[in-house]
């Protein structure tokens, strides 16, 4: 048993289950609306592997009851993934409009991604 890739097993699956659960816990009572996108924060990322990359993070609004919220997103994207100025959907969760999501995001598939990385690191950490 090899310990290293079997905490990384762990690790990975933890937080693909993790982001899972949130993405349905905030899709389960989330309402959506039309937000537009005032433009997107680049800055450069290096994963694992030190490969740099940049990365966007969008910049939208929405109004909900007469009131504008600015949000600035918390999830970042390889690429602008709708045009600055365009409109589209924005799902958020009543009272907490502050933390609302582009419904066109990683999502679930992003966990998914974590719970298959880690399927190796359980093999190389138990059999190897």
């Amino acid at each position: 048993m090899n310990v290293i890739p079997l905490l990384g097993g762990i690790v990975f699956s933890a937080l693909g289950i993790y982001i899972c659960y949130d993405y349905r816990r905030f899709n389960k009572k989330a309402l959506k609306i039309k937000g537009r996108v005032l433009g997107y924060e680049e800055y450069i990322s290096k994963d694992s592997n030190n490969i740099k990359r940049k990365v966007y993070r969008p910049h939208f609004e929405l109004t909900v009851n007469g009131t504008t919220y600015d949000v600035k997103s918390k999830t970042s994207f390889h690429s602008k993934i709708i045009p600055v100025g365009h409109h589209a959907d924005v799902l958020y969760q009543e009272g907490d409009e502050e933390n609302a999501r582009l419904a066109k995001g990683n999502g679930e598939g992003l966990g998914i991604l974590f719970l298959g990385l880690s399927l190796p690191a359980y093999y190389f950490g138990l059999f190897h």
